[in-house]
Formats: C-alpha cells, structure tokens, sequence
C-alpha cells in the first residue's frame, strides 16, 4: 500500500532541536532550476543520507524536516528530526529519536512529532508522538488508562486553536475507546477528546488533515463511513463537533470520493484534495486533485482534449501546500497532461497547471517520489526519496525551487445587489463570488464619483454575501464599488454596480 505523508505548518520559530549546518544562500540553482540545501559531512554529500517525509515552516526563518535519514548536515545525532534556519547552526538538543518521522506541528514553542518511534528522549510513554518544549522530549496528550496515549503510527498532525489533532493507525487514542484513528488533545492541558460518538465511527487510518480559515477540521485517509454518515467516504469535515459529509458522488454510500485519499490542504475556505479517487464528485475532469468550496466540488483544469483530468489514471498524490491562489502537489505520476516534464511534482496556477522544473533533458525534476511540501520565504521546499533534483546531485531527499511573486490578481464575479433599490432604513443583499480569499473593500460613492463611505470585509474564496444598510445616506443615486486584494497584494479591477436609496 502506499503511504501517505502529512505536511504541518508551522507557526514560529524553535531555537532547539537539531539543526541542518547548510546555507541556501551560497547554493545557485542548476539548470533544472532545483536547488540543494547544502551538504553532509562532506561538500560532495546530500544534506540528508535517507527520506523526507514531512516539512513544516514558521515565519520566523525555520524550517523542520521528519523522515527516515539518520544524519542531516552533517551531524550524525541529527536522528529523523532536524531544523534548518537559514544557515544558522544549532547543536542537536535532546537525544535522537529511534524511528521516523511522518508528521510535524508546532505551536507556542513547542514542536509536536508524529511517527514511528518509541521511547523518545528514553521516556517509554513517548511513543509515537512527542512534544520538545526546548530542553526534552516528552509525552503529549493524557492516557486515561496510564501508558503510553498513542499505541501505533501517528500520520497527520493539525493545530486548530488550543487543540492538536493527531490522526493515524492507531486504535483507542489516548485510551478512549472511542478514539480510534484520530483523538484531540488541549494544548494547555493534555486533556484527549474523541471526535466521534461511538467506538468504530472512524473505520480506517487518517492519513492527513488540514483547517480551513473559519477553523472548519477536515480529514482524508482510509476511512469509510465517519461517524456513521455513508457519504463520508475518505475525505470529511469536523465543524461544530459534528462530522459531515463533502458532497456526493461515485463512492458506494454515495460519496465524493471511492478510493483513498492520502493529502489534503486549504487556502481560505477552499480545500484542496489529493487523492486516488478519480471523477471525484462524479465530474469527469477531477481526477487525483479537486477543490472543495465548501458546498460543491469543482474539477482544476483538464487534459488536452477537455474530457478527462490532467493527471493520469494511474497516479498518486502524497502532498500539498497552497502559497496564495497557487496550489503544489507532489507525489508519484508520469507525464501529467501529457508534458514530459509534469512528473512527481506540478503547480496550479489558478487557472492551469504546469509542471516545475524539470532534468535538464526535457523529463521531471527527479526519480522519485515527492512525500512533503512547504513553502519557506520565497521558495518551495520539497522531500521526498528521490535523487538528483534539477540535475542537483547534492539535492537528494530535499530540495528547493524559486517561486516567482505571485502576481495573479483576484477575480470578483456575480456581484449583485438585491433589491438595487431600497429605504434607508432597510438594506439590501450584496452577493459576490471570488477567485481566492482576499479583502474586498467596498465602497459608496456618488454618481459623479465623490467617495462617501467604505466597508471593508475579509472574505473566503467563493460566494460571500452581507446585507448592506444605507442609514446614514440621503435618498438619492449612488455606486457601491467592490475591489479585492489578495494576502499577496494583488488587487482586482473595480466592479461598480448602481443603487438607489429610497426616500421613507
């Protein structure tokens, strides 16, 4: 079976753990446009001697790989977890753990671990999934019947507010009986939580998870049927502390999704699935990758001919990450779309995709498979077990490739006002549709273009609806202009539509 990876975002900084002794800034990016990260013990060796399987990055300059490698920069303690901070060295902190690394999250000044290994910093309860708080490793999360809280492999780690999310092929998180493949456990206290009612609601591993930007929890992986809903096959959605199902289609309780889906991610209120399923949704051209908008699922882009997805039949997508309106996708796949470069890894656009970089020679960037994806600054940064990244030699298990500033400006369309004319007193519906999330600034202004008032509001991908009064304006003729402007600056053209304000 293939096995997915989870791709955590961090959130910060950790000065501790174990540092990758690379420095990118010296590295020049060969003509595949790969990159390394520097190198090991010697300045012909790769910067990590075995895979990545998992990336996470903070604003604050770090970066943190898992995976299976026993040396990273160098350093032979650096054991299954390393951090790399834009060539700053750190000496390893802690023991070394003694399994791999799947999952990555962090919070607070803490780096929580989901993997394999046992026994992490020589305690016997922190198995599977650990917690550095700076000094040591320790245990996470409360068992309610003593021991270790997680008996089998941790895949997927996701922080929603006070709360990390530990999903994976574990039965009786945390020991609640219901807890099974996936628990909750406070940040603050350790208390676990199950997310589900009764013992077998999760039937199957998760093997990844990600949050919206309402808070919205969901989850992919084996599973079938989540919490009892038919429907929920595969890929569902945690909100108000119930389960609910992501539209319908070819699955046999009628779900989206009929085959496993092993990577998942979100940019504003749109979720991006990478799965084996193909026709997700029942629509022809989604095949491996759809987006979710909260209410429907909408195929990204096609093959040549329009009929058929752009990745091929026979694929694997391990994981994802989104900077702005572009979404990356890594993972074992040939020749999508038919371009001989689209290989293991690709990027949307927004509109399309392409493939990123390539050998040298007119195929992918690797031999591989890509397993991790984050986005660090102005780079993607990608781990995997391929070797030879861009014709980089040194870049083996990870490696980095220059984005270009996004610089696709959002789209606002449907943008109705109804009634067009109403009482000051009253209002009238505004309803808008957008490309990606971004902050619309709405603004009244009079027919000979006098600005009287504005209205900003933050906004998800999507259709977006508010109700907008006009109390403090005089009956008469006005335009209500609507601009948006995306996380990365990108402003849309004006879209102006006529109201009337009504006397009474």
């Amino acid at each position: 079976m293939h096995r997915s990876r989870r791709v955590a975002v961090a959130a910060d900084s950790l000065v501790a753990g174990v540092a990758l002794a690379t420095t990118l800034a010296s590295a020049a990016p060969g003509p595949g446009g790969w990159d390394n990260l520097g190198h090991g013990a010697t300045v012909t060796s790769s910067a990590f001697d075995g895979a990545v399987y998992a990336l996470a990055s903070g604003p604050s300059g770090v970066l943190y790989a898992g995976g299976a490698f026993t040396d990273a920069g160098g350093d032979p303690g650096a054991d299954y977890v390393a951090q790399w901070s834009n060539g700053r060295r750190t000496r390893a902190a802690g023991a070394p753990l003694t399994g791999s690394v799947d999952a990555l999250a962090y919070r607070s000044g803490k780096l929580y671990v989901g993997g394999t290994f046992t026994n992490a910093g020589g305690n016997a309860d922190a198995d599977f999934l650990a917690v550095w708080d700076g000094a040591s490793w320790k245990p996470f999360c409360n068992s309610t019947g003593g021991g270790a809280p997680i008996t089998a492999n941790v895949m997927a780690l996701q922080v929603i507010g006070s709360t990390l999310y530990i999903g994976g092929a574990f039965a009786n998180g945390a020991g609640l009986k219901t807890a099974d493949y996936l628990v909750a456990c406070d940040l603050n206290t350790g208390a676990p939580s199950s997310t589900v009612l009764r013992d077998g609601d999760t039937p199957g591993a998760v093997y990844a998870l990600t949050a919206d930007s309402n808070g919205t929890l969901y989850a992919a992986g084996q599973f079938i049927d989540m919490a009892g809903n038919r429907a929920s096959d595969h890929v569902a959605a945690y909100a108000g502390g119930v389960w609910h199902q992501m539209g319908t289609g070819p699955s046999n309780g009628g779900g989206a999704l009929d085959d496993y889906a092993r990577a998942i991610t979100a940019h504003g209120t749109d979720v991006f699935v990478g799965t084996d399923s193909r026709n997700i949704g029942g629509i022809a051209q989604a095949d491996h990758v759809a987006r979710w908008n909260g209410s429907a699922w909408s195929a990204m882009g096609s093959n040549t001919g329009g009929a058929d997805g752009w990745f091929p039949a026979s694929g694997f997508i391990y994981a994802m990450t989104t900077s702005g309106s572009r979404v990356f996708v890594a993972g074992s796949f040939q020749n999508a779309g038919g371009d001989p470069r689209a290989d293991n890894v690709a990027v949307w656009d927004g509109s399309a995709w392409h493939g990123l970089g390539s050998n040298g020679a007119g195929n992918g960037p690797w031999i591989g498979n890509g397993l991790a994806l984050a986005t660090f600054g102005p780079r993607l940064f990608a781990g995997g077990n391929f070797t030879t990244a861009g014709t980089d030699r040194q870049a083996e298990f990870v490696a980095s490739y220059p984005l270009a500033p996004d610089t696709t400006p959002p789209r606002i369309t449907a943008y109705t006002l109804s009634p067009g004319a109403f009482k000051a007193a009253r209002s009238t519906l505004v309803r808008y549709r957008l490309s990606e999330a971004s902050s619309v600034l709405f603004t009244v202004q009079t027919k000979a273009g006098a600005r009287l008032k504005s209205l900003a509001r933050q906004s998800g991908a999507g259709a977006n609806q508010f109700r907008f009064a006009g109390r403090t304006l005089r009956p008469g003729a006005y335009n209500l202009v609507a601009v948006a402007t995306d996380a990365a600056g990108n402003r849309s053209p004006r879209l102006v539509r006529p109201c009337r304000i009504i006397a009474g």
